[in-house]
């Protein structure tokens, strides 16, 4: 067997001609993250640069669409796909060696069926052909309504805790950072979904309670800060770090 070193897919011949994605995709055509070691993207514009020249330009245009459509949005990636966030991932999109994938979420609400008849789509996904016209116009369209949804979901819980926190070790190489409040006062309930950001890098997680106590005997709420964004903030433990959190 012979494996591609840039994509880790194995073949049995050698140099086997194939397309170098780092996404696959189910025969439903949902997404999923590349399990693989080889092949991880850091940002969007290596993503497609490591694409084929001819769905680069293709690519390009999705980004500077999305761009256009969601001005207050981050780029960033996740489950390995380019994505753009704003307080929650709102679009991902991916390339394939016929199609290009959108990852918008759930559909079913969204006021676009008629313009999707004819496509191919789940729930969450849908496949532009590269041997038709890319309607960047609906991939546009569908960028400002998940805006909108997210704009308005955020109105219901518009407060914001932000705060300065000494970034703390856990076992086995984590680290963490405290909630300095009362979860239990705050939102009713002993654990809380919410989008944190730390020195600006957003994250979706949790502030839990995992048996860390104050200094008093009360219970210390913390959320765990990630090895990969600690590496791009410059942060580790003892260093202190802005925190942002709202309930998701």
């Amino acid at each position: 067997m012979w494996e591609c070193e840039k994509c880790g897919r194995k073949f049995k011949n050698i140099n086997q001609a194939h397309f170098c994605g780092n996404v696959n995709e189910d025969k439903r055509g949902s997404a999923k993250a590349h399990t693989l070691p080889k092949g991880r993207y850091e940002t969007i514009g290596q993503y497609i640069s490591e694409q084929p020249a001819e769905i680069q330009l293709i690519l390009q245009k999705v980004r500077a669409t999305i761009c256009a459509a969601a001005p207050k949005a981050v780029e960033k990636i996740s489950w390995n796909m380019p994505t753009f966030w704003q307080t929650e991932n709102l679009i991902h999109f991916a390339a394939f060696k016929k199609h290009l994938g959108i990852y918008p979420g759930d559909l079913s609400l969204s006021p676009f069926e008629d313009r999707l008849e004819g496509y191919r789509r789940t729930k969450g996904a849908i496949q532009f052909s590269y041997d038709k016209p890319i309607d960047f116009k609906l991939i546009a369209d569908i960028t400002k309504w998940r805006v909108a949804s997210v704009e308005e979901k955020n109105t219901l819980n518009e407060k914001i805790y932000e705060y300065e926190t000494p970034v703390r070790s856990a076992d086995k190489g984590g680290a963490y950072v405290v909630f300095p409040y009362d979860l239990r006062q705050e939102f009713g309930k002993g654990r809380v979904k919410v989008h944190a950001t730390f020195d600006g890098e957003p994250y979706d997680g949790s502030i839990v309670n995992m048996g860390v106590k104050n200094p008093d005997g009360s219970i210390c709420y913390i959320i765990g800060i990630k090895k990969d964004i600690r590496t791009k903030i410059g942060k580790q433990p003892g260093d202190n770090v802005r925190v942002t959190i709202r309930e998701r």
